[in-house]
């Protein structure tokens, strides 16, 4: 049994269109678990049935690698081979890397204050601090949570604003988001309150998908952009090697 952090926030509709237009300034690391824009964040534990164990080091029994990682696997591993999501042009977007690749999914919402924006921050920093040519072999996908708001070009043009060739999924089907977030075992809720103020939560996880559909690895909310980095990089010559 495992304890996944849900990242719960309030917002007011239109309070935080500034954000989605992130800057190269956009405030990053663990610190941005409290607002800095609205309410203090409220963090709460979300208890999940899967156990998560994380990756072992060199030498200990069912060891992959020859270091240790910052990321963590779920045991046993998870398949999302079956899962596809439509982009923000209708083309169906399959949960599956390219050969020897890797594809890396995010759930997140564009008003999202500080952990969405560090996070798309955090990933485009690591894509830039690996070894020539390897940043090619790994997509970047982003599911909004909240397509309520989250209109196909804002989804877009967020996105692409942190990652150029990024993906951006977005699906107005409530059950198929549902499913999706359910196979990956990601979580979210949005709601709005008789005030009008919308309450969001997610999990923050970021998760590394190979070339068969099978989820490898993924992040706490909090990895830095060196770790990630260098558990890519690792990952990358796995699969070359594979």
């Amino acid at each position: 049994m495992s304890m996944r952090a849900l990242i719960n926030k309030r917002t007011t509709p239109g309070a935080l269109r500034g954000s989605r237009t992130p800057t190269a300034g956009t405030p990053t690391g663990p610190h941005v678990w409290r607002s800095m824009v609205l309410r203090p964040l409220v963090v709460a534990g979300l208890v999940v049935s899967t156990a998560v164990a994380p990756v072992a080091c060199s030498g200990s029994e069912g060891s992959t690698a020859s270091s240790s990682y910052s990321g963590y696997v779920v045991d046993p591993p998870v398949s999302v081979a079956d899962v596809t999501l439509p982009t923000t042009d209708g083309t169906e977007f399959p949960m599956v890397a390219r050969p020897d690749g890797l594809a890396l999914v995010y759930f997140g919402y564009t008003y999202c204050p500080d952990v969405c924006p560090t996070t798309m921050s955090d990933l485009r920093r690591a894509l830039g601090e690996l070894p020539d040519g390897e940043a090619d072999r790994v997509d970047v996908a982003m599911v909004t949570i909240d397509p309520a708001r989250d209109s196909a070009e804002v989804l877009e043009g967020y996105v692409g604003n942190f990652i150029a060739d990024a993906t951006a999924l977005r699906t107005d089907d409530p059950e198929l988001l549902r499913s999706a977030a359910d196979a990956f075992g990601a979580d979210y809720a949005v709601e709005q309150t008789p005030d009008g103020e919308f309450e969001v939560s997610h999990t923050g996880e970021v998760y590394a998908v190979d070339d068969s559909g099978t989820v490898v690895m993924q992040w706490p909310f909090g990895t830095g952009s060196e770790s990630l980095a260098r558990d890519l990089e690792s990952l990358l010559s796995q699969a070359t090697e594979n």
